[in-house]
């Protein structure tokens, strides 16, 4: 009779595993967390394999948090799973439950990525930042991510009545805005910047490049989620419809294989 002793997740588990899982899981015990073999094997086959494959996402990302799923395993949920920079802070209490994270009133999170000092992948004339967001409502300005610096300059995704979101990315110019609504589900919110004279607000996936010019000062502070980060005050407007996930990183991101790599996860994960 052969005894087998094991510790922690069981050998053909953990050889099945991606490196990248393995690293995110390392980071997320390095937080002072856990995860469960069945969860991170989930996220392993639902997005670290597919992302791999295509060659783009895990390249062109500097942060990209899952917060959806989660439930348990918070550290897990604030452990960024691109690389161990970025480790986010809770700030007075947000709600966490299985579908993410949102607002309680007043709460939010600290995302600790400064686009002017942090930012490798995301620059200014090549950026894309998004979220996706459970049931999202039009009603009233809320501000879903977003950082302002100084004199203007800024990067961020609002929601309002109308137009139904509204896009700033790297610039001192205006928002542009996308006119179509969604509220039905898991929403994908985006901005995508591939040069200096436009930006494209995109709502599951749909938007037209608009005239946005870019600024060469990036915002000099961290980015906020479930409202924006104003020159180091949280802006107000905070959103209390779910997030499922948040990311930043460069224009050439594959953002339409990300969308499809995150709807089969979010199926998977059952949120």
């Amino acid at each position: 009779m052969t005894i087998r002793i094991g510790i922690g997740i069981d050998n053909a588990s953990y050889n099945s595993l991606t490196p990248e899982a393995l690293t995110w899981q390392t980071n997320i015990i390095a937080n002072g967390g856990t995860i469960s073999e069945a969860t991170l094997k989930i996220i392993n086959d639902n997005f670290f394999v597919p992302a791999k494959a295509n060659g783009n996402i895990l390249t062109e990302l500097d942060r990209f948090n899952l917060y959806a799923g989660l439930l348990g395993f918070e550290i897990a949920a604030r452990t960024n799973l691109i690389k161990s920079a970025h480790y986010v802070t809770p700030v007075s209490s947000p709600t966490f439950d299985n579908l993410g994270y949102k607002s309680s009133g007043t709460s939010y999170l600290n995302l600790n990525y400064n686009i002017s000092s942090e930012a490798v992948k995301l620059t200014q004339n090549s950026a894309s930042i998004g979220c996706v967001v459970r049931t999202p409502s039009y009603a009233a300005l809320t501000r879903m991510i977003g950082a302002v610096g100084s004199t203007g300059r800024a990067t961020y995704l609002i929601r309002q009545t109308t137009p139904s979101l509204l896009v700033g990315i790297n610039t001192l110019d205006g928002a542009v805005a996308n006119t179509s609504t969604s509220s039905s589900g898991n929403v994908f919110f985006e901005a995508i910047r591939v040069n200096n004279t436009q930006a494209t607000p995109l709502i599951n996936g749909v938007g037209t490049a608009q005239s946005q010019a870019s600024n060469a000062i990036l915002p000099n502070v961290s980015m906020f989620e479930l409202t924006s980060n104003n020159n180091g005050t949280p802006q107000g407007a905070y959103d209390t419809n779910p997030h499922l996930c948040s990311w930043s990183g460069s224009g050439a991101l594959d953002t339409a294989a990300l969308r499809t790599i995150l709807a089969n996860l979010f199926t998977a994960l059952g949120v």
